[in-house]
């Protein structure tokens, strides 16, 4: 009896700090998966929120509605930031050349040439297709661990959403000749 409990306090002593070591060896991967989780759920959230918003302001469009005294180009766009639960920024351009930037894209192509955009101020006539979209929408990490042993923080956005939504447009509403882009 007495050899077993040297043995066991010695066993003891002798390796006192290793659940520290093992504690480490697990929670570091368990914490990393787990902010992965979130990332990967807050990136899918993202692109969902916009996606929807996108696809509100197409319906938008085939309706031929404006808000406020505004043309219905910054009609669509403004419907597209109200959907968007304040994910994009107020004042996101309405930009149909594709910058590079944040924007809110709105194009018109016709049935019979749906490959070239209609240049302002028409295009937004019954039959023809609007296309709205959202580009260079930068994704953030909620939990930014990735980068260098210098600067563990990225300074560019890892992702970048853009989206698309394409409908034909409808007919005037009753007693409407035409819309103003």
């Amino acid at each position: 009896m007495t050899s077993r409990t040297q043995v066991s306090t010695r066993r003891r002593r002798n390796s006192s700090g290793t659940q520290w070591i093992e504690l480490a060896l697990v929670l570091l991967p368990t914490m990393a998966i787990l902010s992965g989780f979130f990332d990967v759920t807050f990136a899918i959230f993202n692109w969902t929120v916009i996606q929807n918003a996108v696809r509100e302001g197409c319906r938008y469009a085939v309706t031929f509605q404006t808000t406020g005294g505004m043309g219905q180009d910054a009609s669509i766009g403004q419907t597209v930031m109200n959907m968007s639960m304040g994910l994009l920024p107020s004042g996101t351009p309405i930009d149909s050349t594709n910058s590079g930037q944040l924007s809110i894209t709105i194009n018109y192509y016709t049935e019979l040439n749906p490959n070239t955009v209609i240049a302002p101020p028409s295009g937004n006539t019954p039959g023809n297709i609007v296309e709205v979209s959202v580009v260079n929408y930068n994704l953030q990490w909620m939990v930014p661990i990735a980068g260098t042993i210098i600067n563990p923080y990225r300074s560019q956005a890892p992702a970048t959403i853009n989206v698309y939504a394409r409908d034909v447009l409808n007919g005037y509403p009753a007693g409407v000749t035409g819309v103003a882009r």
